[in-house]
């Protein structure tokens, strides 16, 4: 938990541990979200570079994981066609 004071122009500083840690930089956009049951939140605002970057890179793990799931079925076929033939 971290406080902070709001200036006279309604302006907040965020600490510098948590821009370091989300990489929010002087100029970066942030999302403030008023929820009725949770309260304030601060997100990052995503471009929409970022957003497709973003989802490029899970689409790209989702390949990964399919072609690994489909050779390991092609290689538990080879180990039954193996185990058939010697027995």
């Amino acid at each position: 938990m971290t406080i902070v004071n709001i200036s006279n122009h309604g302006r907040i500083t965020i600490p510098s541990e948590i821009r370091k840690k989300y990489g929010w930089k002087d100029g970066d956009k942030v999302i403030i979200i008023d929820h009725p049951l949770e309260g304030i939140k601060i997100l990052p605002h995503l471009s929409d570079k970022k957003i497709q970057s973003i989802l490029d890179m899970e689409i790209g793990i989702k390949i990964i994981e399919e072609i690994s799931k489909e050779r390991k079925r092609e290689i538990e076929n080879e180990k039954e066609k193996l185990y058939q033939r010697h027995f």
